[in-house]
């Protein structure tokens, strides 16, 4: 079945089954993966995915379900179980109607890129171009994944919400080494070739991996520090995974009780926003059929508001931001940022550096570890580039550094922040959020630890 045509088949023989409400998101999407190693391809793949995604009412018991069979047999199955869970599941104590629609989705510019459907073998000489850069940068060997995804959605509500989504996204992720422990990383990504640069990915990757060679052991201590946009895509999907409505529900996020608080500093402003150009988060609609648009979740260093579904909206007496979704990881209904936006601020990067003028430059943060959600404590390992910063100016490359610390002290001792946002998604990123535009970011007195023999 064509998409269209299974979503709405979707609502129809659920309300048949007896459901009070259903809504039907089928998507048909082609992926194609490139995996490299040791400056060589290794793995070339491409498949098809069909997807359908649906979420449930009867008697106010809600359940949700994915389906790779899209079978008008297995989906039949698959709806019948769900029916049959309503009657010995209890009723949502949170329980929302659906959004009554029909609604008006604003189109989003650039969120499809025929050249990028099209691409096929030629996908190869992009990786290509990003080994090459990073080796003429100073690197040894490099290794990482291209991912192109070409997807057509169709959503259906049995309130009237129907919708179409078209998108194309491409992500290159390289990391290059120049020895056994100097590395370094480049990413690159969009949904428009336009947005997508490879030899400077690679660039970046072998360049940092030369410039860390012959690193000292760092010592513990408080450091003023620059966090570079990669390590800021950590950290502020971070800040914007534990503002989902359901994280504060479940008793695992800092920001639960500070609603209207000063949560970071002035300079902080933080945004959702599943409209921006470009984003590879980007979407018209959200799962139960709202219309998207920007949320402003910290401005000004105040938190002003958590992401929200229907039902989380219900709980806590408030309007839908138009975040539901399903875990990218875990295929849990829940709230989730879309595309997450760092407000920037007004200095170059070098005069960045310059007002720092004595500390440490991260540039990639790994392996984030909790040690307690409620309060924000955390640790990474730091890897690909650590260097000094001494009189403004990246001097000496440093090694065996794990950051320590807490997010609301990050956020609170911000000082700075560089005028140009980039597009950054990675693995490393622990909620998942698809994408964070983010400039460097300094802050004072940020604690680190060394291992202990």
């Amino acid at each position: 079945m064509e998409t269209d045509e299974m979503s709405q088949f979707l609502v129809n023989e659920g309300l048949r089954l007896g459901a009070d409400e259903i809504i039907a998101v089928a998507t048909n999407k082609t992926l194609r993966q490139i995996r490299f190693g040791n400056n060589e391809i290794t793995i070339t793949k491409t498949w098809d995915e069909v997807v359908a995604e649906v979420l449930l009412e009867k008697d106010k018991t809600v359940l949700t379900a994915t389906m790779t069979d899209t079978s008008r047999g297995s989906i039949r199955e698959t709806l019948r179980d769900l029916i049959a869970m309503t009657k010995v599941m209890k009723p949502h104590e949170d329980y929302s109607p659906l959004p009554e629609g029909p609604f008006r989705y604003r189109e989003i510019p650039r969120l499809y890129d025929k050249r990028i459907s099209t691409l096929e073998e030629k996908s190869v000489d992009y990786v290509i171009a990003a080994i090459n850069s990073a080796t003429e940068s100073g690197a040894n060997r490099s290794a990482g994944t291209l991912l192109v995804e070409d997807s057509v959605s169709k959503l259906t509500s049995s309130r009237n919400a129907e919708g179409n989504r078209k998108k194309t996204t491409i992500n290159l992720s390289i990391r290059s080494l120049a020895d056994g422990e100097s590395s370094g990383v480049g990413i690159t990504c969009g949904t428009n070739l336009d947005d997508f640069n490879p030899e400077k990915a690679g660039e970046e990757a072998g360049g940092l991996a030369k410039m860390s060679l012959r690193a000292e052991s760092g010592k513990l201590g408080r450091y003023n520090v620059v966090f570079s946009r990669v390590a800021n895509a950590v950290l502020f999907d971070i800040v914007a995974g534990m503002n989902s409505a359901f994280y504060v529900g479940a008793g695992i996020s800092c920001f639960i009780e500070k609603l209207g608080e000063k949560v970071a500093s002035d300079r902080i402003a933080l945004y959702d926003d599943a409209q921006v150009t470009g984003g590879v988060g980007s979407t018209p609609f959200d799962d139960e059929g709202n219309p998207t648009g920007r949320t402003t979740i910290i401005e000004n260093g105040v938190l002003k508001t958590h992401l929200h579904n229907s039902l989380t909206a219900k709980k806590y007496k408030t309007k839908s931001t138009a975040n539901a979704t399903r875990t990218r990881l875990y295929r849990t209904w829940m709230p989730l940022p879309w595309n997450v936006l760092v407000k920037e601020g007004e200095h170059s990067d070098e005069e960045l550096l310059e007002e720092v003028k004595n500390g440490l430059f991260v540039n990639n943060i790994t392996y984030v570890r909790f040690q307690d959600y409620r309060k924000g404590d955390f640790s990474g390992i730091i890897r690909d580039g650590l260097f000094k910063i001494e009189n403004g100016e990246l001097t000496s490359p440093v090694k065996g550094l794990r950051l320590s610390d807490n997010i609301l002290h990050l956020l609170q001792n911000a000082t700075a922040l560089s005028k140009d946002a980039v597009q950054i998604n990675h693995w490393w990123m622990e909620f998942d959020t698809p994408s964070v535009w983010t400039p460097l970011v300094s802050a004072r007195n940020i604690g680190f630890t060394v291992a202990t023999k």
